[in-house]
């Protein structure tokens, strides 16, 4: 996550510790927390992400994951995945595939669920990120509700 931050000692003579904190540390902690649920290695915040594709040279890639609240938080997050590279072995979606994911969570947060539905069956398995969406949908037997406002929510476990 990319923003303000207090950074400072704490603790006694014996014992100091340098830590950071902040509504940014906090935000930075519930996004590392997130990358089990979503199954992938690095969740970026909207700032980073946005500032990562102003600037990078790399070959990785940004792909948007969802709209979420995490724990502790009232307000919603737009939060992105940093990808490897599209020749690495070890992760691969093709630029379909990237479309297709990203029109399908388009179409999740609008309220089409059977588009999105749809769109993300046609993920690759391995793809852990669309599980997620798609056990959202399925939570609710594939109809948004009525006060559906394109977010999920992630509580504390």
């Amino acid at each position: 996550a990319t923003g303000r931050a207090v950074a400072g000692r704490i603790g006694t003579i014996d014992q100091v510790k340098v830590t950071a904190f902040g509504p940014v540390v906090n935000l930075a902690s519930r996004l590392e927390g997130l990358t089990k649920a979503f199954g992938v290695e690095v969740i970026l915040d909207e700032v980073t992400a946005k500032t990562l594709k102003a600037n990078a040279s790399s070959d990785f890639r940004i792909r948007r994951l969802a709209r979420v609240r995490p724990s502790g938080f009232e307000s919603e997050v737009d939060v992105y995945e940093l990808m490897a590279p599209v020749d690495n072995s070890f992760y691969r979606l093709t630029d379909h595939q990237f479309a297709e994911y990203e029109s399908s969570l388009e179409a999740l947060i609008q309220g089409d669920w059977e588009e999105a539905y749809r769109g993300l069956h046609a993920l690759p398995s391995s793809d852990r990120p669309k599980d997620v969406l798609l056990s959202t949908i399925l939570r609710y037997n594939r109809e948004p509700p009525n006060d559906w406002s394109g977010v999920i929510d992630f509580p504390k476990y």
